[in-house]
Order: C-alpha cells, then structure tokens, then sequence
C-alpha cells in the first residue's frame, strides 16, 4: 500500500476510533452533566473532571497518532473535536442542561480541553517519534514509527 494511502487509512481507522470513544465518555458520564450547572465547589469539581477527561483522552489520541506518521500533523485537532462531538451533540438533544448559557459554556470549556489534549499530545507525539526514529538509527535498524 502506497504511503498516502496508508495514512489516509490510519486517519479513518483513527476518527472511527475516536467517534465510538466519544459516544462512550457520554454514555458513562451522562449522568454526571447536569452537576456541571452547580453552583458550589462540587460544580467546579464536576466541570474539571469533564475537563480532565475530554484534555487526557484528546493528548493520548493525538501522542499515538503523531508518533506513528509524519504526515498530517495537525489531524489531532480534527480528532479532538471528534472527541468532543458525541458528548456535544447528544447532551443538546437529550437537554440535560437548564438553559443556553451553562451549554454553551460546557461545550466551550470541553472543546478547548480536548484542543489543549491535541496541542500537547502533537508535541509528545513528534519527540517520541524522533526518539524512536533516533534509537533505530543507533542500532543499525532501517525500521521506522508506523511500518
């Protein structure tokens, strides 16, 4: 298989990936939503731990995927927002927050979590694959990241 193809394949394979996982952070956390709209400490706890989740899983996704292609370098962000649409999409529609407002700040607040999780895990990705290609290159290997 020709290498763009291949790297188109991975970037399918990938969105796919990350589309399910998403579809799975909101059936596993759907509950916990509307304890984001809290005005105490507990809503501020809650709010991080989506934060946690959505910044987390968007750096480990987009590490993996930089670390293995050298092309398409900024494909983690689209992920990243393929992370983010499941939860966006179906807390709208299953209306799990009082009003507009605290919506709209949840859907920012966790896009610009899961785009920070991109941003950073493009940086891990590419000096661990450097790393990688380095320590092949040392030990006489012609072998490189994603072969």
């Amino acid at each position: 298989m020709s290498d763009t193809k291949q790297q188109i394949a991975r970037g399918f394979a990938f969105t796919g990936a990350t589309l399910l996982l998403g579809v799975v952070i909101f059936f596993f956390t759907q509950g916990l939503i509307p304890f984001v709209e809290l005005p105490d400490i507990a809503g501020s706890v809650f709010f991080l731990g989506f934060i946690l989740i959505f910044l987390n899983l968007s750096f480990a996704l987009a590490r993996r995927f930089c670390s293995r292609t050298f092309e398409m370098e900024h494909f983690p962000y689209v992920l990243g927002l393929v992370l983010v649409l499941p939860t966006v999409v179906l807390s709208l529609v299953t209306e799990r927050f009082s009003g507009a407002g605290p919506a709209a700040t949840f859907i920012g607040i966790i896009t610009l979590a899961a785009l920070t999780g991109a941003f950073l895990g493009i940086r891990s990705g590419g000096r661990r694959r450097d790393r990688l290609i380095r320590e092949a290159l040392e030990s006489g290997g012609t072998e490189t990241p994603g072969s």
